[in-house]
């Protein structure tokens, strides 16, 4: 079995999602990339969703139903998830959407990819109700009747200094969208190379490498093992 045959069969999963994902081969010394196009990422991300998370010690968070765009001009991709919430101390809840972006990256120490570099770029929430009845949406103040819905300003980079507190000049759902950036999404493992396909390329001499977003899907660079 020549190296070409061997890996275009290393990098199919018996699922059949990543079939022929080798796209390029430049001779035994060039560059391997292996390719999933935008349809085979959506479907991964899908996977890790729903995902249920409980932040700042207060509400209940659940997001769902991801959509993706990919964004090759700035090697990241953008995912727009469906966010319910609900506040333990007064039961009120509140639903909408959550926009973010987002570059990759694979992590070698359990062959992961994983999201990085995470940021909010927009959080509606509506109102939802308690016992009581309907209560104001989660904002630094009451919404109008005429606007049920708050869309905020795109939220800033994160860090580890990073504004979370009730001190905070952003409003409780720019916060709330922070922290999930912060606590929940970034380091999110969206595909792990499995343990046969890896011991392969490892006895071809390669190990998965740089990750990034092009207009042809996500390119992983197959790099030569100690490179």
């Amino acid at each position: 079995m020549n190296r070409r045959h061997a890996l275009i069969t290393l990098t199919a999963p018996a699922s059949g999602l990543l079939t022929g994902l080798l796209v390029g081969c430049a001779g035994l010394g060039g560059p391997t990339v292996i390719t999933l196009s935008e349809a085979e990422i959506a479907a991964l991300i899908q996977r890790s969703f729903p995902l249920t998370r409980r932040v700042l010690e207060v509400f209940d968070v659940q997001l769902q139903a991801p959509q993706l765009r990919l964004l090759p001009d700035q090697n990241r991709l953008s995912v727009d998830l469906t966010v319910s919430t609900q506040d333990r101390l007064f039961g009120r809840t509140a639903r909408g959407q959550l926009l973010f972006d987002s570059a990759l990256r694979y992590d070698a120490r359990d062959a992961t990819v994983r999201l990085t570099q995470v940021r909010v770029r927009q959080v509606n929430l509506s109102a939802g109700s308690t016992a009581a009845g309907t209560v104001p949406p989660l904002a630094a103040k009451p919404a109008s009747p005429q606007s049920p819905d708050l869309p905020l300003d795109p939220a800033p980079t994160l860090g580890p200094s990073s504004p979370l507190g009730p001190s905070s000049p952003l409003g409780p759902s720019a916060r709330l969208g922070n922290v999930l950036a912060e606590r929940v999404l970034d380091d999110l493992v969206i595909y792990r190379v499995p343990a046969d396909r890896l011991a392969s390329l490892r006895q071809l001499g390669l190990q998965p490498g740089a990750v990034t977003i092009t207009s042809r899907g996500l390119e992983i660079t197959l790099a030569r093992l100690g490179s």
